[in-house]
């Protein structure tokens, strides 16, 4: 018997986790944020309300409202190659860019180098020392497929990378709840790999495995079981 989601019956879901018989890790505003995220269209205004009354500021509703007009249900299904790689690239700016911005440091400040140079197995570089490769440059961490647009299209790639900026200066979701909000867009999208990566990306922010595995079962109340399928992506092998 194949699961429906709740929406699908018009159940207004003020707290996501009313079918889950646990307590919620999720603070509830965040969870109505997915949910405004992952809802039909007819069913944003009532979750925009729900995640005002439950303390969500105008800047947190609005700031979901985007996730969900680039990755989310609101985005068209027939898409050019460029439209689909815009969209593609809101996904992955926000695990790649917050990652950075929220995780802890763990390479270079061993070393005593701020310039964010990774130590290789045999230990630091001295200086003087013989450079043979040069080291990997500090930075925001980058999608594979990146490179291969940035040789084709560098102008696409320059938007890109501010339009990453532009949601970092102006983001006021915390970045493990906006990485998962994308990564419960994706489930329901069928994005195994963005799944995947925005989940490690939340973990890096700060979310728990229970704050995972929360927003993946968010995803099933409005995905339905093809949603839960593939958030199980953000679990690992």
């Amino acid at each position: 018997m194949r699961s429906v989601p709740l929406q699908a019956y018009g159940l207004p879901m003020t707290n996501a986790c009313e079918p889950m018989p646990k307590q919620c890790v999720i603070p509830a505003k965040y969870r109505l944020l997915m949910a405004l995220a992952a809802a039909r269209p007819d069913g944003v205004s009532a979750f925009a309300a729900d995640a005002r009354a439950a303390g969500a500021s105008e800047a947190e509703i609005a700031e979901a409202v985007e996730i969900r007009r680039s990755v989310g249900a609101a985005a068209p299904r027939a898409r050019t190659l460029r439209s689909y790689l815009a969209l593609w690239a809101a996904a992955m700016m926000v695990g790649a860019a917050l990652l950075m911005q929220t995780a802890a440091p763990v390479r270079a400040d061993v070393c005593g180098d701020v310039g964010g140079v990774q130590a290789s197995a045999g230990g630091c570089s001295q200086p003087g020392a013989p450079a043979g490769d040069p080291p990997p440059q500090a930075g925001i961490p980058q999608p594979p497929w990146l490179s291969v647009i940035q040789r084709r299209d560098p102008q696409f790639a320059d938007s890109y990378l501010a339009m990453r900026e532009r949601i970092l200066r102006d983001g006021a979701i915390p970045a493990k709840y906006k990485l998962l909000i994308g990564m419960v867009t994706d489930a329901i999208a069928a994005h195994p790999d963005g799944v995947r990566m925005l989940a490690d990306n939340a973990r890096a922010a700060g979310a728990t495995e229970p704050e995972v595995t929360e927003a993946v079962e968010v995803g099933y109340l409005y995905g339905g079981t093809a949603a839960l399928v593939m958030g199980s992506n953000a679990f690992g092998s």
